[in-house]
């Protein structure tokens, strides 16, 4: 299988980037007028080279001047593996360190150093630049970078420079794949024949011919692709670590931005992110609303950094920030960032996305200040992915969809399942309407300690009462209405039963330590409430007279309804909210009434049935439709009729 990665060129201007690429490749990568005549690197160039049967490098060949560091990080972003070029007659020079800066910050790890120019250097210099280089090398992830000298104008030490880096090439791991295809664009042509054609380095996922992308932020139109070009040739597909050329179809040349996204599927965009920042100089004291340039990729806006956080030691100045961005951008947490000050003659420093859509953070509590700490060990640390899961789950206060966990901490499904496998307690899985959450032990915790509350609550204000409250009771006080959070109260209350800190009681979930309580007043009002339904047997009584009756008596309202539910549910009284009946007489009646219809083939009117029990009117209408609705009797026109139910029930059945 091919291997295809990319290479940048690093270092100070006039250094000899250009010409060591065209000595490599035999490709100028000055191809604009102005470039040529003034004989410096001023847009990003790029070239390709075939270092073996089976491995392949893309080239970026970046400015080195100052006034194009913006250009550089663009060049920069996305790559494997750098090229630092220093001359033998300069040596580490300012856009030496502010590159090298710029690439260690952006995650580039490994690298060759090309000393250019050798043809010009005695021994002696050459030397003294090696030892310079080894130096400023010493404790950084470049101290073994083996140093090769070179000069484009002899070809001295070419070959040798293309074997360390076949060699280089052969030991850097390719990109993940990862599931989101994204591409910066930095070239947008209108090629005649074939139309809109975009280059840029694929930072992750794969596509193919054919297939639909979208251009990120601002347009969410779809394109569809005609064809690729992966390092100067046609492919059907390219995927993370190539330098590509897509030819896409679906919008117009003016659409298109350098700086935009092409993305295989849409993500919000956002103009607040959470970051850890790197500040170049260690002396540096951060502002806390400071204006500053910030550069992803070939996306670039003005932001205001929000310091959050600020540690300082002899070597660097670590810190995190809220960014406020000016326009939209589209980001994953865990993207690298450069920033520059609001002129953009200063490199500030650079860092790692740590959260892509945060809390708006107005005030720097001490509480704040630890949860961004421990939030930033966990982003910018590989050993510690299930901290970020963990802290990323707690964060959303809810059951977080798997899919989105990994899409935050960059961490796939599967080796989030394992991670969860290798510990109890912290994080439970849950699946609900086919999809897989994640929910934290604290969230449990709260939700169950709700439950209890609001259970707690319900007791004290129905003490008579065994019940508890339905699971839909519940789901609405708690507020909850997804999918997984219906499937994880389930679990929840079920847990709570099996523990003992819940009983079952019918289709009510109450607290096992409640016990039914009904002090002497409440027993003098049920008395009472017993006595005045008796003594009008089927003389309904309204809601509202039973109130005006309960008021002469000083009962109050509330208790009066928990009564009436309570004789509701001991089956001692009949209400259809609005009238109330006493159950005995309701009963007697029913029997009548199923024993005069058994004997009535054509049935009985609603005078007959009044004229048997001696009702009022009213009353009849609100028995005919407690006994329709228990469907024992059925009412046609002007007849009721015995249902065989109602048979059944009148022999016992």
């Amino acid at each position: 299988m091919s291997k295809n990665l990319i290479m940048g060129t690093a270092g100070h201007v006039d250094h000899g980037k250009t010409a060591l690429i065209r000595a490599l490749t035999g490709i100028d990568c000055d191809t604009h007028k102005e470039e040529k005549a003034r004989g410096i690197t001023i847009n990003l160039g790029f070239a390709h080279l075939e270092l073996s049967d089976d491995v392949s490098v893309g080239i970026v060949d970046v400015p080195g001047h100052k006034d194009f560091i913006k250009t550089m990080v663009a060049g920069v972003y996305g790559i494997d593996f750098v090229l630092l070029v220093v001359a033998a007659d300069s040596g580490i020079m300012p856009q030496t360190r502010e590159h090298f800066n710029i690439m260690r910050v952006l995650g580039i790890h490994h690298g060759i150093v090309a000393l250019t120019k050798s043809d010009l250097a005695d021994e002696e210099m050459r030397e003294m630049a090696k030892l310079e280089i080894m130096e400023f090398l010493d404790h950084t992830s470049l101290a073994d970078a083996p140093i090769v000298e070179v000069s484009a104008v002899t070809m001295q030490g070419i070959d040798e420079l293309k074997a360390e880096m076949l060699k280089l090439a052969r030991q850097v791991g390719q990109k993940p794949v990862a599931d989101i295809f994204r591409m910066y664009i930095d070239r947008i042509f209108n090629v005649k024949g074939h139309g809109i054609v975009v280059t840029g380095s694929v930072l992750g996922g794969r596509v193919v011919v054919g297939q639909e992308l979208l251009l990120l932020p601002a347009n969410r139109d779809k394109l569809r692709i005609k064809s690729i070009q992966r390092h100067g040739k046609a492919v059907k597909e390219t995927s993370a670590g190539d330098r590509a050329a897509i030819n896409v179809a679906g919008l117009k040349y003016d659409d298109f931005e350098r700086g935009q996204l092409l993305i295989d599927r849409q993500l919000d965009e956002t103009t607040m992110v959470d970051a850890q920042v790197e500040f170049f100089e260690p002396q540096m004291q951060p502002k806390t609303w400071w204006q500053v340039l910030f550069h992803t990729g070939t996306f670039t806006t003005y932001a205001r950094m929000h310091l959050l956080t600020c540690e300082q030691s002899d070597t660097a100045m670590l810190a995190v920030v809220q960014l406020h961005f000016e326009k939209p951008a589209v980001l994953i947490n865990k993207d690298k960032f450069i920033i520059r000050n609001s002129s953009n003659d200063l490199t500030l420093g650079g860092g790692t996305i740590l959260d892509v859509k945060p809390l708006h953070h107005r005030r720097r509590t001490e509480a704040l200040k630890q949860r961004m700490t421990e939030l930033a060990l966990a982003a910018v640390n590989e050993q510690n992915k299930l901290q970020h899961i963990f802290i990323e789950s707690e964060k959303e206060a809810k059951p977080l969809l798997l899919q989105e966990a990994a899409h935050r901490t960059s961490v796939s499904v599967d080796e989030i399942k394992q991670l969860m496998s290798e510990i109890s307690g912290i994080l439970i899985l849950i699946t609900a309407g086919g999809e897989d959450y994640l929910v934290t032990a604290t969230y449990q915790k709260q939700l169950a300690e709700g439950v209890i509350e609001i259970l707690k609550t319900w007791h004290q204000e129905n003490t008579f009462f065994e019940t508890g409250l339905e699971m839909t009771e519940l789901l609405g006080k708690l507020g909850l209405r997804s999918a997984a959070e219906k499937e994880l109260l389930a679990l929840l209350l079920g847990t709570m039963t099996d523990a003992g800190t819940l009983k079952n009681v019918g289709k009510t979930f109450a607290l096992k330590s409640h016990r039914t309580a009904m002090d002497k007043k409440q027993q003098e009002a049920l008395e009472w409430l017993r006595d005045t339904l008796i003594y009008n047997k089927l003389n309904r009584l309204t809601i509202k007279e039973l109130e005006q009756k309960a008021h002469e008596r000083s009962i109050k309202k509330s208790t009066l309804a928990q009564l009436v539910q309570f004789m509701q549910m001991r089956h001692e009284l009949y209400t259809d909210g609005e009238d109330v009946l006493d159950a005995a007489s309701v009963n007697a009646s029913r029997l009548l009434l199923l024993r005069a219809l058994a004997q009535a083939p054509r049935g009985l009117n609603e005078k007959e049935f009044r004229e048997l029990t001696d009702a009022p009117r009213k009353t009849i209408q609100l028995l005919i439709d407690i006994f329709v609705r228990e469907g024992i009797i059925t009412k046609e026109t002007f007849f009721l009729h015995i249902t065989e139910t109602g048979k059944s029930l009148l022999n016992g059945g």
